[in-house]
């Protein structure tokens, strides 16, 4: 039981150190990084069976639970935070073009999705894999005429099929784009002018794993009792999954640094298509707040597919706003949940 536990706790260190090296220097990292809810509950489960039975041991699991208590802290938040009085409202949703939970664009899940964001009265709108080329499906500027409140927009394609869309109520007094080299997925950001504050909002979609639903039933039919098939089966998820933690690693240091030269306070919208615990988050996040960490409840789960649900979607921003109302809506309209919450400007 010992040696178990000890192996359990060198699998969370592991975890811890995921957020500090990027997959380009070591592929395996991430994955321990995947599992870390799964190695806390473990760790938590050897805790309560110490206490049992043998009380000293029980240490052992308690000091390597302490020392991951941020990495815990950006997972699951006990309580959140509310606040009667409307702020910035901040909505954030890979839309998945439209596709419902099919896998062509349908005009049924479209207009789900526009009553939703009717519904949220949001002040900045920010949205990944948009459709922009079938008009019967989804028209963007029909859409910004049914939502009253905004009155700007800037969208990009990432393919001829669609791309990312910012709405907003504020004045646009600039915008521009972060494209990467060899994918489909990019940054948009905007520069608004919110009461006598110029704001730059990044709208994000860095890359994601485009698994095939084929590739995706045979992560689930890994088993134990063929260890010659189920290693293959690891090392053909293996090459798989690599290119796609590269590219969407060096994205984040490349975003990152673009927030860093950000002459304005920025808010940071969009799918990351990675969890609180990885490297990528820990990258873009830097110095920023996460709306949250600061105000969510639960796990906040945003992940709508068959895979194992995790928070990848996010709203970061810079210390000049606190936030509040962080919520995660659980709508099957994609393979995503939209997130919200309110901002507010910190006094002078």
């Amino acid at each position: 039981m010992l040696l178990l536990n000890l192996i359990i706790i060198a699998a969370l260190c592991m975890a811890y150190l995921a957020v500090y090296i990027s997959p380009a220097r070591n592929w395996i990292f991430p994955f321990f990084g995947l599992a870390f809810p799964y190695l806390v509950i473990l760790n938590l489960a050897f805790l309560i069976i110490w206490l049992v039975f043998k009380p000293k041991l029980a240490l052992l699991p308690l000091a390597f639970f302490l020392s991951g208590y941020f990495q815990l802290a950006n997972y699951i938040r006990v309580s959140g935070k509310s606040n009667p009085e409307k702020g910035i409202r901040i909505v954030s949703y890979n839309v998945k073009y439209f596709m419902g939970n099919g896998n062509v664009p349908d005009k049924a899940a479209a207009e789900q999705i526009l009553n939703y964001l009717k519904q949220s009265k949001a002040d900045i709108i920010c949205l990944q894999e948009v459709q922009l080329n079938k008009r019967q499906i989804f028209d963007i500027l029909n859409a910004k005429d049914q939502l009253p409140q905004i009155e700007h927009l800037q969208l990009a394609h990432a393919s001829h099929a669609g791309g990312s869309v910012t709405l907003t109520t504020y004045p646009i007094i600039n915008m521009n784009e972060l494209r990467f080299e060899n994918t489909g997925n990019l940054v948009i950001y905007t520069d608004i002018l919110i009461n006598s504050d110029t704001v730059r909002v990044y709208n994000c979609h860095l890359e994601s794993y485009r698994l095939k639903p084929s590739e995706i039933n045979s992560i689930d039919s890994i088993t134990y009792d063929n260890q010659s098939k189920k290693i293959q089966k690891i090392k053909s998820l293996k090459n798989r999954l690599y290119p796609s933690l590269v590219k969407r690693a060096d994205q984040a240091e490349k975003l990152q640094l673009a927030i860093a030269e950000s002459p304005y306070p920025v808010i940071v919208c969009g799918d990351f298509n990675d969890t609180p615990v990885s490297y990528v988050y820990h990258t873009v996040r830097g110095k920023l707040l996460d709306a949250f960490v600061q105000s969510g409840k639960g796990t906040g789960n945003t992940y709508n597919g068959k895979l194992p649900s995790f928070r990848i979607d996010y709203i970061l921003h810079s210390p000049i706003f606190s936030a509040a109302n962080f919520k995660t809506g659980h709508y099957n309209y994609s393979d995503h949940f939209p997130v919200s919450c309110d901002l507010y400007r910190n006094p002078r």
